[in-house]
């Protein structure tokens, strides 16, 4: 594979709008990717070895639609990181709403919590010369530390949020739970600028 190419394997088709990744298709050799584009046949599965999600590791996933013509245009690629064992999953279904104090964050509580949960910290990425220097490279400020499933965040805080310019421009959110072992995973979301939705990435 040359340098700086991506190799991306199946995980399923499927007939419903979620499922639960744990592992994925090995690539043949010689291929960059497995899924037929010019029909809508599915690859034989049975023939490809499958290797499971490794613990603590970041994966980036991508969706299409399937008819009888073949297989659409791929959705933009989102980055999910597994939890590793003992420790929490990733708070998920993010919401962000305004209000009259600025904006208002909840979220729900971690689907394996691997315990009880002692507190979640949000995050909101801010302005830095570093960010100027490496737009890439986020720095985050802790906004909020407790048990509630949500928080306020102030139109001071928003203020100095970071404005990510990687696709369309959005103030980024992070959230992650601890339990007894310590943080898990954050999971990251990008509250777009303009229209004010949200578009959760991991």
């Amino acid at each position: 594979m040359k340098a700086g190419e991506r190799q991306w394997c199946d995980v399923g088709i499927f007939k419903n709008n979620t499922a639960l990744v744990s592992q994925f298709y090995l690539l043949p050799k010689g291929k960059q990717s497995i899924s037929k584009i010019g029909n809508a046949d599915a690859p034989d599965y049975s023939l490809l070895k499958k290797q499971d999600l490794v613990p603590g590791t970041g994966y980036r996933f991508r969706v299409a639609a399937i008819n009888g013509c073949g297989i659409g245009p791929f959705s933009k690629i989102s980055e999910f990181k597994t939890c590793i064992p003992g420790f929490p999953g990733a708070p998920s279904a993010v919401r962000i709403s305004k209000n009259v104090e600025g904006i208002h964050l909840s979220w729900e509580p971690p689907t394996s919590p691997s315990g009880n949960i002692l507190e979640y910290s949000a995050y909101l990425a801010i302005r830095t010369a570093q960010i100027q220097d490496n737009p890439s490279q986020l720095v985050f400020m802790r906004i909020y530390c407790g048990l509630k499933t949500s928080c306020i965040v102030t139109a001071g805080q928003l203020a100095n949020a970071h404005i990510d310019y990687t696709s369309r421009p959005a103030i980024v959110f992070r959230i992650s739970a601890k339990n007894e072992k310590g943080y898990g995973p954050a999971t990251q979301v990008r509250w777009l600028q303009g229209n004010n939705k949200k578009a959760p990435l991991n």
